[in-house]
C-alpha cells in the first residue's frame, strides 16, 4: 500500500503498491513535482527507497499541486486497496 499524506505546504509518500502500474503513476508524478519543486527552490525534498517528501513549498497552492492532488484522487479511487489518501 502506497500511503500518501498531505500536510501543510507538502506531502508525504510511503510504501509500495501491490499494483506496478500504481507504483510507476505515483513515482513518475511525484518525481517531476519533486524534481520542479528542487528546481525552482519551492520547497525541501528528501528521497529514499519507498519514501518521498517535499516539504516547506513555497507554491502548494498553484495549479501543479492541484494537478498532483487531482491524479493522485484518480489513482485511489481506479486502483482501490493500492493507495491510501491522509489529510493532516
Amino acid at each position: 500500500m502506497t500511503t500518501i499524506t498531505y500536510i501543510d505546504c507538502g506531502l508525504v509518500i510511503d510504501g509500495h503498491a501491490a499494483d506496478p502500474v500504481v507504483c510507476h503513476g505515483v513515482s513518475a508524478i511525484s518525481q517531476m513535482v519533486a524534481n520542479y519543486v528542487t528546481e525552482k527552490g519551492w520547497g525541501d525534498v528528501s528521497v529514499q527507497d519507498g519514501h518521498l517528501e517535499i516539504k516547506n513549498v513555497i507554491e502548494c497552492g498553484n495549479d501543479l499541486f492541484k494537478a498532483m492532488s487531482s491524479a493522485f484522487k484518480d489513482i485511489a479511487e481506479e486502483y482501490p486497496g493500492n493507495v491510501k489518501i491522509v489529510y493532516e
